[in-house]
């Protein structure tokens, strides 16, 4: 949880167990160490160390007009878009009523930001030990594995494991789904295969443009979702959702909270007209780079009806109406 890996992230800070740096990905990220120096217990993910951020350790170029690698993101907003997805991917029950409690839907690990100082960051100006050297960046729970989807055939992945987890990125328009952010565990019981999502930096984007779910072309995709999972998407209420994130601290903009609730609209509609995920995420993802997909095309078709004067929530009205003829054709194949 939460609490208890914080804690024993700066026991082993204190004991003079240096951070690791992964080598993976397009930003800083690293491995915390527990007091034995032989456990790793959870990740830290620096504001400044994200692609394109100022102290990116991989010499990428900054972002000129701040927006991020994927489009529809912003750079130094990925710890905040790490912690959202975190609350966002509640148990089956809804809600925690604290952070620390039930494991999500899909299996987001408990995520939080926090401040950290120390002299094994990136820090290109040189170290000193004081304040302005410190840190904010997400802390996520190191998740133990035996590789990630990369590593393995897609076939050996069950159904229901699939399926929450594009319930996930279909909800929070995840940018970035590739089998490389997807971890793969073993139960400890039966050897059951256990999928754990990670990597929520380039999720609640303010456009469709990149939407990428490397699922999409798995058969689990195309299998119909199970009655739980049918229930789970059922009760999500993305406005309920958005005063949830505004509780904890972060405000979504008005540009990503649109997208949030188109996207959260089109899998409540979609699963409810029995469509899989595969066709659902293909409404959302494009063919190709120039080709826009199906959603883009909805809300273009919406805001040639829209007035000037036309509210967020007439918008998001006429929304679901283009949707659901678009639905229903999809529904008739």
């Amino acid at each position: 949880m939460v609490k208890t890996e914080r804690i024993s992230t700066i026991e082993g800070l204190e004991k003079g167990n240096a951070p690791i740096k992964s080598s993976d990905g397009s930003g800083g990220a690293y491995f915390m160490q527990d007091q034995s120096g032989h456990k790793y217990v959870s990740v830290f993910k620096p504001i400044d160390e994200e692609p394109m951020a100022v102290n990116n350790p991989h010499g990428l170029p900054l972002s000129l007009d701040g927006e991020g690698l994927k489009k529809g993101t912003q750079v130094g907003e990925g710890a905040f878009r790490e912690v959202a997805a975190y609350l966002l991917d509640y148990p089956i029950t809804g809600p925690r009523s604290s952070p620390n409690d039930q494991p999500g839907f899909a299996g987001v690990p408990p995520t939080t930001m926090v401040k950290c100082l120390h002299k094994d960051f990136n820090h290109p100006n040189g170290y000193s030990f004081s304040q302005e050297n410190a840190k904010i960046g997400s802390l996520q729970m190191f998740v133990s594995n035996v590789g990630t989807c990369e590593d393995m055939g897609y076939g050996a992945f069950p159904v229901d494991q699939v399926h929450k987890i594009s319930v996930l990125d279909i909800r929070l328009a995840n940018a970035d789904r590739h089998g490389g952010n997807i971890l793969v565990s073993r139960d400890g019981n039966d050897g059951q295969i256990v999928l754990t999502p990670i990597d929520h930096g380039y999720c609640f984007p303010n456009k469709f443009e990149d939407c990428t779910f490397e699922w999409l072309y798995w058969p689990q995709a195309k299998e119909p979702y199970f009655l739980e999972t049918l229930e789970y998407i059922k009760a999500l209420d993305a406005e309920q959702d958005i005063e949830l994130l505004k509780f904890h601290g972060w405000e979504i903009p008005p540009s990503c909270a649109r997208v949030f609730r188109i996207s959260t609209m089109l899998l409540k509609k979609g699963a409810a007209k029995g469509l899989t995920p595969f066709a659902i995420g293909s409404i959302m993802c494009r063919e190709t780079l120039e080709k826009e997909s199906v959603i883009e095309q909805i809300i273009c078709d919406a805001e040639a009806i829209a007035s000037e004067e036309t509210t967020e929530e007439e918008f998001i009205s006429t929304v679901s109406a283009v949707m659901d003829r678009c639905l229903d054709q999809y529904s008739l194949n």
